[in-house]
C-alpha cells in the first residue's frame, strides 16, 4: 500500500466512528435534555403563579415570548420570555395574575458574568417585581450589572405585551 494512502484510511475510519458515535450520543441524550427543560419550566410556572397547579398552553406570536401556560385553575399565567443579555441569551419566568399584577418572576437561563449579572436571579432583585403591574414603577437594577437588569426588565415588558395578547390584561 502506497505510504500516502494508509494515513488517509485511517483518518477516514476514525471520523466516520467518531461522527456516528455523536449522533448516536445525540439521539439518545436529546430526548432526556428536552424532558429535563420541560420539567425545569414546569416547576419554574408553579413557582411564579402562587396556588397553580396545571398549566394549558396558550399560543402567542410575541417576539421573544417561548411559550405561555395558562393555570386551569384561574391564578393567572406564566410566560417564558427570553431577551438578548450582555453575554447572550437570558431566560426568564413571569406570572402574572388576573388582576394585571406580578404574581412571581425567576431568572431560567442565562450566560451573564458570574457575580454581577447573575445576581439578577437573586431574590433581592426578582422580588422586588412580586406585585407590579405594566409599568414596573421603582424597580431598580443591580449595580455594575445594568444591562442584565435591563434584559431582565425588558422581559417582563414582553411577559406584559403577550399577557395583553391573550385577552386578559387589554
Amino acid at each position: 500500500m502506497n505510504p500516502m494512502v494508509k494515513p488517509i484510511v485511517v483518518l477516514t475510519i476514525i471520523c466516520i466512528v467518531s461522527a456516528a458515535l455523536l449522533g448516536a450520543t445525540y439521539d439518545v441524550t436529546a430526548p432526556l435534555i428536552a424532558q429535563a427543560e420541560k420539567a425545569a419550566s414546569d416547576a419554574a410556572m408553579i413557582e411564579v403563579v402562587p396556588g397553580a397547579t396545571s398549566f394549558t398552553e396558550v399560543a402567542c406570536d410575541i417576539e421573544g415570548v417561548l411559550s405561555v401556560g395558562k393555570d386551569d385553575s384561574g391564578n393567572g399565567f406564566a410566560f417564558k420570555v427570553q431577551d438578548k443579555g450582555f453575554g447572550g441569551a437570558y431566560t426568564i419566568m413571569v406570572g402574572i395574575g388576573p388582576d394585571g399584577k406580578i404574581t412571581g418572576a425567576k431568572l431560567m437561563d442565562n450566560s451573564e458574568t458570574p457575580g454581577l449579572g447573575s445576581k439578577t436571579g437573586m431574590p433581592d432583585f426578582t422580588s422586588q417585581f412580586s406585585g407590579k403591574d405594566a409599568s414596573l414603577e421603582g424597580i431598580n437594577t443591580v449595580t455594575g450589572a445594568t444591562i442584565s437588569s435591563n434584559a431582565f426588565i425588558r422581559c417582563v415588558g414582553k411577559a406584559f405585551e403577550a399577557f395583553k395578547s391573550v385577552g386578559e390584561g387589554a
